[in-house]
């Protein structure tokens, strides 16, 4: 299974077709043993699955001590629902720090919700940019690698590191892909509507920070 780390604050999720939170962090944060969890989650497999899908382990390899061959730890992936449950039937020790972290992880959920929302709506800006973009005759793709670089560097993120943008900066990304879909709709040379897109970035930079400057290669 591919999956994504999505971090939400100090809690980790992990994205492949839905959120889910790794067993170990919970038996982590609950204070109480990976192996007991494990044994509980697999005992309630049968209601778990009422709320999704349930892996019965993943596997990983880990170095035994001494570097002598490796071993390979079982754990499982939770929804939300499922987190929710086997939270209420695992039995820790510290009770405030339990509920602390129930409610850290309720807010990485909520948070994801919003996340997943959001990305959902830039898609359908980015699709409005990209093909206004492909309606101008001349156009290359160095035009289409250079204004991924540029919105990256607007909203701080490296090549290829798209899919770990948090909901800000998605939201960021909407906004700059209207500023280019406008542009392109108005400008029928791509070099010259990338650098109009590249002089209304600066003035938008300007607004928010007067020191740094974004470049768009024409």
């Amino acid at each position: 299974m591919k999956e994504l780390m999505i971090k939400n604050n100090d809690i980790e999720l992990v994205q492949a077709k839905e959120v889910r939170i790794d067993s170990r962090l919970v038996a982590k944060e609950m204070g109480i043993k990976h192996k007991n969890l494990y044994e509980l989650i697999t005992k309630q497999k049968k209601s778990l699955r009422e709320f999704g899908s349930l892996a019965t382990f993943e596997t990983e390899a880990v170095k035994k001590q001494g570097n002598r061959g490796v071993k390979h730890q079982r754990y499982y992936l939770l929804n939300e629902n499922q987190f929710d449950l086997i939270s209420r039937l695992a039995r820790g020790k510290n009770h405030e720090q339990i509920i602390d972290f129930k409610i850290r992880v309720t807010k990485a959920f909520a948070n994801s919700r919003k996340r997943e929302t959001v990305k959902r709506e830039s898609l359908a800006y980015y699709h409005e940019s990209r093909d206004s973009l492909s309606t101008m005759q001349g156009v290359k793709n160095h035009h289409y690698i250079n204004l991924a670089k540029a919105e990256n560097k607007m909203i701080g993120l490296s090549t290829g590191q798209r899919k770990k943008a948090n909901e800000i900066q998605l939201g960021m990304l909407i906004c700059l892909q209207q500023i280019e879909t406008s542009v392109f709709k108005d400008i029928d040379s791509p070099t010259e509507a990338i650098r109009e897109v590249s002089r209304r970035f600066n003035q938008l930079v300007n607004l928010i920070s007067p020191v740094q400057k974004i470049q768009v290669t024409q």
